[in-house]
């Protein structure tokens, strides 16, 4: 019998958006402050150059990249020579641009979902980051009205490694007092969520409303495109 469900965030939970030139448009405005201007199109192929080191340390090294280390590179690419504590104070800005501009919106039908759910199951969270941690995920749940409804979030910087290796899972289910077989995970990514939940014994959903990742349908135990389609999933069980 099925005790938990845990969740992946962004594509899962959250709509995904990369908050990209909000925070160009803060670095730019930082950098002029600092007598170090650079062009729009510079500051474009920077945070181009940047992605692919995030990409490598998130599918290769299984790690979040630092937001301080991503502006120390960023500001190499650009040959901005700024002292670290200068660097340092512009991580927080960085990170927290979702509070400050138009947040990241909830999938349809999570709000109305998720609390029904949390009445007969224990919820968690297993979510990669990347500039934007687990502090600032938290906040927007709490927002939304959702944090409470989760006994337990688990995020990548906070950890130290990503999805699909087996800690994140087993941290959670540890915390959530639930063995592997007793709990689903639902995530849009297959070979993050899927393979990571799989790997662990816990049965894996694939959500494909926002990703249409239809090419991992054969490696997880059930499909759904809709958060109505997850409750009539859990309630039938054809997938035991």
């Amino acid at each position: 019998m099925i005790q938990a469900i845990t969740f992946d965030f962004w594509g899962t939970l959250y709509q995904g958006t990369s908050g990209r030139d909000a925070r160009l448009h803060l670095i730019q405005e930082w950098l002029a402050r600092h007598a170090a201007p650079r062009r729009w199109g510079d500051l474009e192929q920077a945070y181009q150059h940047i992605s692919s080191l995030w990409e490598h340390a998130w599918r290769e090294q299984h790690r979040s990249l630092e937001t301080f280390h991503w502006l120390r590179e960023m500001m190499s690419f650009l040959q901005v020579d700024l002292p670290d504590t200068v660097l340092r104070s512009l991580c927080a800005p960085v990170e927290e641009v979702f509070l400050h501009t138009e947040s990241p919106r909830p999938i349809p039908g999570v709000t109305t979902v998720l609390p029904r759910l949390a009445q007969r199951y224990r919820l968690g969270i297993i979510s990669d980051t990347g500039l934007t941690p687990g502090r600032v995920l938290r906040t927007i749940l709490q927002q939304d009205g959702l944090l409470d409804l989760f006994q337990v979030t688990t995020y990548s910087d906070e950890i130290g490694e990503t999805k699909p290796l087996p800690g994140p899972f087993r941290r959670t289910l540890e915390a959530l007092g639930t063995p592997p077989e007793q709990a689903v995970h639902v995530g849009d990514l297959p070979e993050t969520d899927i393979v990571g939940a799989k790997g662990v014994r816990m049965k894996a959903f694939l959500f494909l409303g926002v990703s249409q990742r239809h090419d991992g349908r054969e490696l997880a135990d059930a499909t759904f495109e809709n958060y109505d389609q997850l409750e009539t999933l859990l309630e039938q069980r054809k997938w035991v």
